[in-house]
């Protein structure tokens, strides 16, 4: 399986664009999969390319900034207007609501995930 890092994070008038360490050619087409990597503080978004899953890596870094997308549902894209992380709102918001308190994903990864998506509310 691939890993594709985000390195990078701009809000525009229309959406976040996270900017990665891929190929800028490669075609990717969203699964609306998002997991969580607990050793690794990220969260990770599932691609499809070519039948192939690719992973992208949303570190810690970079929560703040898909916390601002997410609370205003604004649309996420990766690098650029034609790869969008498809029902990646949803996904958080179902990992958000299994994760808090849940120890299973290691306390300070609950932790982190707590300051960046609940502190604010």
């Amino acid at each position: 399986m691939t890993v594709i890092n985000v390195i990078g994070a701009q809000h525009k008038g229309d959406g976040l664009y996270l900017e990665s360490d891929r190929h800028p050619d490669e075609k990717l087409i969203p699964t609306a999969r998002l997991l969580a990597d607990s050793d690794n503080f990220a969260l990770v978004y599932i691609f499809d390319r070519e039948g192939t899953f690719v992973q992208v890596h949303i570190h810690e870094a970079f929560w703040s900034d898909l916390y601002k997308s997410h609370r205003k549902r604004t649309p996420i894209y990766l690098d650029k207007h034609d790869v969008l992380f498809e029902a990646i709102h949803e996904e958080l918001d179902m990992f958000l609501d299994i994760i808090q308190g849940n120890n299973n994903y290691g306390a300070e990864m609950v932790s982190a995930v707590e300051k960046h998506f609940f502190a604010n509310e």
